[in-house]
């Protein structure tokens, strides 16, 4: 029994082990450098199952991401829409007959939009729409810096999180080939404490909205272009 025991072990661990490499690998993979292209186009995600609720979110991350990559990237011309008025890529792709979709599932699509805008590089990409999560512990926290005769304040704690996660595709205009594809996450945690007798303090979902844009923008410019960036990314 207890040899039995032993080789399941070594199996579960060896398992393990695998998994972790291929999890490193998976976060590790290299973005392709931008030597060699000259005009990159970041077209609109994708929703995956959309509500309708986040229509607005693929310009507000495009416009982000290119201003960005724009301002450290001055010798490469980035091509994205703006706002809500100003949409180039959205207005090219209504005039082609191409959708979100299109362009995300098919390169040979994405790369007929890219080739409108005389660019050599285009990035797609399919988004999930923002999940948060809520959990209340219910047990109470006492903070001594705040005590009072009546003994030390004491506090309720809600933990919330908040998600977005996108699936990235890099093409190459001139091959039409998928030379990086991988997921960028944006996200966030909170911690809300509020007083036992105080009605309940947790954080608001438009504000968590925001977050993780920014948070999600942060993560595609750093991971795609490190050397022009050199901080930690977040997944």
């Amino acid at each position: 029994m207890t040899k039995r025991y032993l080789v399941l072990v070594l199996m579960i661990a060896f398992a393990v082990s695998i998994a972790g490499c291929g999890a490193k690998n998976l976060v590790s993979k290299p973005v392709p450098p931008l030597d060699g292209y000259s005009s990159v186009l970041i077209a609109p995600y994708d929703i995956k199952k959309p509500t309708g609720k986040y229509n607005e979110l693929p310009t507000m991350l495009a416009y982000g991401a290119g201003t960005k990559l724009s301002i450290r990237l001055k010798d490469k011309t980035w091509k994205y829409d703006q706002s809500r008025e100003i949409k180039p890529v959205t207005d090219k792709m209504k005039e082609l007959g191409l959708s979100q979709n299109e362009i995300y599932m098919k390169p040979e699509s994405a790369v007929k939009l890219a080739k409108a805008f005389d660019a050599n590089l285009i990035v797609v990409g399919q988004l999930k729409e923002p999940s948060y999560t809520i959990e209340r512990s219910g047990k109470i926290e006492y903070e001594m810096a705040e005590s009072t005769p009546s003994g030390a304040a004491r506090y309720y704690a809600v933990y919330q999180s908040a998600t977005l996660r996108i699936n990235i595709k890099i093409i190459d205009v001139n091959s039409g080939d998928v030379i990086w594809n991988n997921d960028i996450l944006g996200f966030k945690k909170y911690k809300t404490r509020y007083r036992t007798g105080e009605n309940e303090k947790s954080m608001r979902e438009d504000t968590m909205y925001a977050d993780i844009r920014k948070d999600f923008i942060e993560s595609f410019v750093n991971k795609l272009y490190p050397e022009v960036v050199p901080t930690a990314v977040k997944w």
